[in-house]
C-alpha cells in the first residue's frame, strides 16, 4: 500500500490540501511539473476507490493549469505509475505526447492559444485512463480580452462575436444588469465545473492488473459516483466562509458567491462518459462558447438564455451567471427571506443525483449564493 497516495475527503474541512479536488497552478514562466500517480480516494459515502491522477509537485490534488495567451508553456510529465501513459490537450495539437513509459518523463512545449477553457487528459487506451481520473483543466487568459468598448471578457478580442461582446458590454450598464462588469482573473468571479464519473468495478479490475479492452468500456460502464472537480454532494460547497477562505481551492472554485450585480463565469467541462444536464435555480445563465469537432474554441453567435444545458462527454461550454434579481421575486430586496439566498444546481440526468450514497443530493450537485442586494 505504500506505492500510492491516500486522499481522504473531510466534510468538516472541505477545501483542505488533502482533498482529491482541484487547485490553481499558475507557474512562473509557464512551466509546470506534473506527475501521474495511482491514488486511493475516499468517496462521499466513505468508500475508497482506486484512481489515477495528475499531480502538481508543489501541491496535493489535481492542478488547474492557468496561463496567458502567447505564453511559451512547458509541461513536464513524470509517470510514477507502473503502466505507460500519455498526455494531450484537445484543440492544441502541439501539446501531445503519445506514450510515457513507467518511470519515464516527457515534455510538451507550445505557445498558449487564444483565451478560453481547455482540458488536459491522458488519451491512451481512450477512454480508460481518462475515466480513471487522468484529466484536468487548462485555462488560457486572453492577452487582450476587452471588447472594442472596453468591457473585460474571458476571450481574446480576435474571437469575439458581436453577441458575446454585446452581453459583456451590457453588464453594469443595461437596466437589466445593474452593478458591475465581469472581473477577469478573480477566482470569486471565475468558477470551474469539471464533471466526471467513477465506476468502482472498472477501477478495481484495473487496480488488480486486469487488461481491460477500451472497446468494452462504454457497454459495461456503470458509474456510481458523480463528481464536480473531484467532489460530490455535501463537499461541493464550502460550509464556513471567512476572510481567510481560499477561493482558489476545493469547493471554493466550484460555488458561485457574491452580491446582486456581480456576474460570474462558470467554465463547464465533462471528462467522463455520461451526458449531464446541469440545471440552475434562481437565475438563467447565458451560453457563451462551444467547441468544434477538432477541439478548438468557438464563441456563440447567439447567447441563449438557459436554465439547463447539455454537457456531452469531452464537451466544454462556458456560461455566464448574471447574479441578477430573481425574476419571481415580487419584493426586492426581500423582507422575509434573509440573505444569503441559496439556489441549487443539480443535474437533470437523475442518476447523477442519487448514486454514491443513495440519498439525494449526494451526487453531482452544488449551489450558488447571493449574499446581498445591489
Amino acid at each position: 500500500m505504500d506505492r500510492r497516495k491516500f486522499l481522504k475527503v473531510s466534510t468538516v474541512a472541505a477545501g483542505a490540501a488533502a482533498l482529491p479536488s482541484m487547485a490553481s497552478a499558475q507557474a512562473t514562466g509557464g512551466v509546470f511539473d506534473l506527475t501521474i500517480e495511482g491514488v486511493d480516494s475516499e468517496m462521499i459515502d466513505g468508500v475508497f476507490v482506486f484512481s489515477l491522477m495528475f499531480f502538481d509537485r508543489s501541491a496535493e490534488g489535481r492542478p488547474i493549469l492557468e496561463v496567458t495567451e502567447g505564453d511559451i508553456v512547458t509541461i513536464n510529465v513524470t509517470n510514477l505509475d507502473t503502466r505507460p501513459h500519455g498526455f494531450g490537450i484537445p484543440g492544441i495539437p502541439t501539446a501531445s505526447v503519445a506514450s510515457i513509459p513507467p518511470g519515464g518523463k516527457a515534455t510538451v512545449r507550445f505557445t498558449a492559444p487564444v483565451g478560453g477553457t481547455y482540458m488536459y487528459i491522458d488519451p491512451t487506451l481512450a477512454p480508460l485512463h481518462r475515466i480513471l481520473g487522468l484529466y484536468g483543466a487548462f485555462i488560457v487568459h486572453p492577452k487582450l480580452g476587452t471588447t472594442v468598448a472596453g468591457s473585460p471578457t474571458p476571450y481574446s478580442r480576435s474571437t469575439h462575436t458581436p453577441q458575446v461582446a454585446a452581453l459583456f458590454d451590457a453588464l453594469g450598464v443595461h437596466k437589466r444588469f445593474p452593478g458591475n462588469k465581469w472581473v477577469p482573473r478573480d477566482v470569486e468571479r471565475d468558477k470551474l465545473w469539471l464533471f466526471s464519473q467513477i465506476d468502482p468495478l472498472i477501477a478495481a479490475r484495473f487496480d488488480a492488473g486486469e487488461v481491460i479492452p477500451p472497446a468494452s468500456i462504454v457497454p459495461t460502464f456503470l458509474p456510481r459516483y458523480f463528481l464536480i472537480n473531484g467532489l460530490s454532494g455535501y463537499d461541493t460547497a464550502p460550509h464556513k466562509i471567512d476572510s481567510s477562505f481560499d477561493w482558489s481551492k476545493g469547493s471554493g472554485r466550484i460555488m458561485p458567491y457574491g452580491r446582486e450585480g456581480q456576474p460570474t463565469l462558470i467554465r463547464n467541462m465533462n471528462a467522463g462518459l455520461c451526458t449531464h444536464s446541469p440545471h440552475i435555480h434562481g437565475n438563467h445563465i447565458f451560453k457563451l462558447s462551444d467547441i468544434r469537432a477538432n477541439g478548438t474554441l468557438i464563441l456563440n453567435n447567439s447567447c441563449y438564455e438557459l436554465d439547463a444545458w447539455p454537457m456531452e462527454p469531452m464537451s466544454r461550454r462556458d456560461v455566464l451567471l448574471p447574479f441578477e434579481k430573481p425574476v419571481d421575486a415580487v419584493i426586492w430586496p426581500p423582507k422575509e427571506e434573509p440573505f444569503p439566498m441559496r439556489y441549487v444546481m443539480h443535474c437533470h440526468t437523475e442518476m447523477s443525483q442519487t448514486a454514491g450514497g443513495g440519498n439525494y443530493p449526494q451526487g453531482m450537485v452544488t449551489h450558488w449564493e447571493m449574499t446581498g442586494p445591489l
